[in-house]
């Protein structure tokens, strides 16, 4: 607990001896989860920075390796996120012949439809509905940080991906995975 409140109070010694004592252990977190030696340097890199930007709000009521791990599947979940978002993109880019497509190309074909169809649905959303459903599901951004983007509270924030929601299942009968909007 002595070494949070030194993190806390911005020493950058306690967050010298921390990072010496768990860069490897958290390089091995995302190795195992990636694969990729180099995304999960980067990955690991990315904790460490998130672990110095956001020190003032560390807890000791637990301890350094439960927050510094969190911070770590944060920044695992943000990166699968954009990965797909990528993915996504690509799909939207690449000519889809209609002309004997395999099961795999048809069950493409079907995301491609059904993201232009969520795209077309997102577009009659009120504007502020809109705007916190694309920081969110566009842009991966946590409840906290469109709260903090929007000026208004994070509970406002889930009312409102809340009621998109339910507008977008009615709308267009869209099932939104649950994981997406945490």
């Amino acid at each position: 607990m002595k070494d949070i409140s030194l993190i806390k109070n911005g020493d950058p010694i306690a967050f010298k001896q921390v990072y010496d004592e768990y860069h490897v252990k958290v390089f091995r977190y995302f190795y195992k989860r990636t694969q990729v030696h180099e995304t999960a340097r980067e990955l690991t890199q990315i904790t460490f920075i998130k672990l110095w930007q956001y020190r003032s709000s560390l807890s000791t009521a637990f301890s350094l390796d439960t927050q510094l791990f969190r911070m770590a599947n944060s920044a695992l979940v943000d990166h699968f996120r954009k990965e797909a978002r990528g993915r996504n993109i690509f799909l939207h880019t690449e000519d889809i012949q209609e002309i004997a497509l395999s099961p795999v190309e048809q069950s493409a074909h079907a995301a491609l439809e059904s993201a232009d169809y969520f795209k077309e649905a997102i577009k009659q959303l009120p504007p502020v509905r809109k705007k916190i459903f694309t920081l969110k599901m566009v842009h991966g951004y946590s409840n906290r940080d469109i709260a903090g983007e929007l000026c208004i509270s994070v509970k406002t924030v889930e009312d409102h991906l809340s009621k998109g929601i339910r507008h977008l299942r009615t709308i267009a009968g869209i099932a939104i995975p649950l994981f997406l909007l945490n």
